[in-house]
């Protein structure tokens, strides 16, 4: 770290000298433009502007064939590559690529939103990322995650009301696109970490960037078990008319939940996620008296498995909900009232 001394000119105008060394690495000369910009934590970007993040280098990455770590790593290297923001991933062989071995390849290629194959030999494939990395900002992909997982409860709990069992195909299916965006959000976040450019453009500082990592993967795993309660579900004999309606009662409460953890997440309003942590409280209570009332009905297992995995859903939208810290909102709101004077 080095200390610079503020100069002031003309009463309006400040000065700080740059750092000798960086400005050589940097090849800056009289005349160079500078781009500055703000970090959205009360700091200063400053980059050359042939650096800018607009006319940021493409990351490659060359992934041998055969693997070392054998055939089942080699979408896993192709997904690793994906997150770790390489933008042109190319799988050289030493010899002609078997047809199984291809396809692998090609699934996993095709389960990376953004990730296009661009050429392809006997020996070889490449693919690209083709989205810019800051024209999708974390908190759009994070919301819409958030609407897929909650379509997918509660169309479980409709098919229930309605035996409609096309839903609770659909409710597979939607899970592959929750895997997909979550991998997009991780390669995001990833990209602000490593680039404060990319941070400021999406108006995240660290914190934010850590926070939406973990709310992301509670998300992730409330979609992983939206689809263990559609295999529940889908799986009971017994069907109730009470039954549905509490179940149904059960879902609405919960979506109240998921909304308002995602709201309050993204607006980084504690109001709203107070309110969250109020209603898991309630719900909890609900659940509790649900078990309860039904112990002696007909295929109690098979509810109170049921119950446990919404209760699991629930938990994760808490866990969201509860990384909207008070004390953060607070300072983030003093600031505003500070700058708005």
């Amino acid at each position: 770290m080095q200390l610079r001394r503020v100069q002031e000119m003309g009463g309006a105008t400040f000065l700080i000298s740059l750092p000798k060394e960086w400005a050589r690495s940097a090849s800056l000369r009289k005349g160079s433009l500078l781009s500055i910009e703000s970090s959205g934590d009360g700091g200063l970007l400053i980059y050359p502007v042939e650096n800018s993040i607009n006319s940021r280098q493409e990351k490659e990455i060359v992934i041998d064939y055969p693997s070392k770590f054998g055939i089942p790593s080699l979408s896993g290297e192709i997904t690793g590559a994906y997150l770790l923001g390489y933008d042109l991933i190319k799988i050289k062989g030493k010899y002609r690529i078997s047809s199984l071995d291809r396809e692998t390849a090609i699934s996993a290629i095709k389960k990376l939103i953004g990730l296009e194959v661009v050429e392809e030999d006997a020996l070889s494939i490449t693919c690209q990322f083709l989205v810019d990395n800051t024209a999708v900002e974390p908190s759009k992909i994070f919301r819409r995650i958030s609407t897929i997982v909650r379509a997918m409860v509660s169309d479980t709990i409709k098919q229930f009301a309605s035996q409609e069992s096309n839903l609770f195909e659909s409710v597979s299916e939607r899970d592959d696109e929750v895997d997909r965006l979550h991998f997009l959000i991780v390669r995001l976040i990833r990209t602000a970490v490593s680039d404060p450019r990319a941070a400021a453009k999406f108006g995240l500082n660290s914190i934010d960037c850590l926070d939406y990592r973990v709310a992301a993967s509670l998300l992730e795993t409330a979609g992983d078990f939206a689809v263990e309660l559609s295999d529940a579900i889908s799986e009971m004999e017994f069907l109730d008319e009470n039954l549905k309606k509490e179940l149904t009662s059960i879902s609405e409460k919960l979506d109240f939940i998921e909304d308002g953890a995602v709201r309050g997440f993204i607006a980084k309003d504690y109001t709203l996620t107070r309110d969250v942590l109020e209603r898991y409280i309630d719900f909890e209570a609900y659940l509790s008296k649900f078990r309860k009332d039904n112990e002696t009905s007909k295929g109690f297992a098979d509810l109170l498995h049921i119950s446990d995995i919404i209760e699991r859903i629930a938990r994760c939208q808490r866990d969201i909900a509860d990384l909207v810290s008070p004390l953060r909102s607070k300072s983030e709101n003093l600031e505003i009232v500070k700058s708005t004077g």
